[in-house]
């Protein structure tokens, strides 16, 4: 990103914190380096509650504070109670997509009216219940659409898209494999 004086305020964001993040994270790429902190409780059956502690954004860490909870449909063998795992997937992949489409816009100047993300992923039982090696548990496909109303060109909108699905975290998350370390510990 190029450096530019940008103070004033657009689609509620302020575009020149990006900018001096950016330029943060370009002097120092530690800068940029982010932890994520949650932790999830089973309460009963299905349902679970997940607490959101803290983020570490280069060496500080800033606390925060916020819980929610997830169940399964009744359908599912839960009780309804809450959204169920994939679809807080779902939501963390639209909410990541919008974020990155409105700073992306943001940062050129371009005023948006309506930005809107849509996802549907579908899954079969008979992975995870084992019944067929061939199926996976998870997603077997997965898909999204932003629509998008602004004062710009479709041109630039396609091109705001696009950068879009390079950009995003939590679409990469998805499309590619993320390098996981499993631990378990036993309780006496």
């Amino acid at each position: 990103m190029t450096t530019q004086t940008l103070t004033k305020t657009i689609n509620g964001v302020v575009p020149s914190d990006l900018l001096a993040l950016s330029e943060a994270v370009q002097q120092d790429a530690n800068q940029g380096d982010i932890a994520f902190h949650t932790s999830t409780s089973w309460i009963d059956g299905a349902h679970g509650q997940t607490r959101i502690t803290a983020y570490d954004l280069g060496q500080q860490r800033y606390e925060r504070d916020f819980t929610f909870a997830n169940d399964e449909p009744e359908q599912l063998g839960g009780k309804n109670l809450a959204p169920a795992p994939p679809e807080y997937l779902l939501a963390g992949l639209n909410g990541c997509i919008l974020t990155t489409f409105v700073y992306l816009a943001s940062l050129q100047g371009i005023r948006l009216h309506k930005v809107e993300v849509s996802s549907q992923a579908r899954l079969n039982l008979t992975g995870f219940f084992g019944f067929d090696a061939e199926v996976p548990p998870g997603f077997q496909s997965l898909s999204w659409t932003l629509n998008v109303k602004a004062d710009a060109t479709p041109e630039q909108i396609q091109s705001l898209y696009e950068a879009t699905q390079v950009a995003s975290p939590n679409l990469w998350n998805v499309m590619n494999p993320v390098n996981t370390i499993p631990n378990l510990h036993i309780e006496a």
